[in-house]
């Protein structure tokens, strides 16, 4: 098991390129496309808005061509990087692995829809790794919207039951098998439809405001 100091994190985003159609199909379905794209795309930039200054940044986009297109949406601050082949939880091994081949000291393995995911939570989660194997926060949906570890281990990674209600469940049980210790989060709602879309709003009124996403 992991102990020791706090350590600082590298930030770990798993983003697709802001594309309508290929993003927030959930809630392009109750309001269009392009309505859709204009959430993800303010979604992202109010995350990039809490990030750390000082922790690193990596940006794991899809589709592997699109880095171009990141690069102009989100600025220059983070290292960008296509996500590997395979489903949620092989891109979620090899994205990790590569951030601490390049010497991170930790991981959080984070999405761009969780609109309360602000800068005080990342430092919190920070100081709970301390002394731990993992960070986890758990989202409403049954699923996570962060996921901060000091090493890789396939076993939380590999069948597990992505998009469904089972995903921190099982993210548990496997932590538990390796004996692994972890905080928890408060739980908190990615926006994935309409009336999570509206209660973001509400609560997060920047959510209206073009920003760069990572400095």
């Amino acid at each position: 098991m992991a102990g020791g100091t706090g350590v600082i994190p590298t930030l770990v985003l798993m983003l697709k390129a802001p594309v309508a159609g290929q993003v927030k199909t959930r809630l392009a379905a109750e309001i269009g496309d392009a309505a859709a794209l204009r959430a993800y795309r303010r979604l992202v930039e109010h995350l990039g808005a809490g990030l750390p200054p000082e922790w690193p940044v990596e940006v794991h986009f899809s589709p592997a061509e699109a880095e171009a297109d990141m690069r102009h949406w989100l600025g220059g601050r983070a290292l960008y990087v296509p996500q590997s082949p395979g489903d949620l939880g092989e891109r979620l091994i090899a994205a990790a692995s590569g951030a601490f081949h390049r010497g991170a000291a930790a991981v959080f393995l984070i999405g761009g829809d969780c609109p309360g995911l602000d800068e005080a939570t990342l430092r919190t989660a920070a100081a709970g790794l301390a002394g731990r194997d993992a960070v986890l926060g758990p989202a409403v949906d049954g699923g996570y919207y962060l996921l901060g570890i000091k090493a890789v281990e396939r076993t939380l990674f590999e069948g597990v039951s992505w998009s469904t209600a089972t995903v921190a469940d099982e993210t548990r049980a496997r932590m538990r098998r390796l004996d692994w210790t972890w905080m928890e989060l408060a739980e908190q709602e990615d926006v994935d439809d309409v009336a999570a879309w509206d209660r973001a709003q509400r609560k997060h009124p920047s959510l209206g405001a073009k920003r760069s996403a990572t400095g």
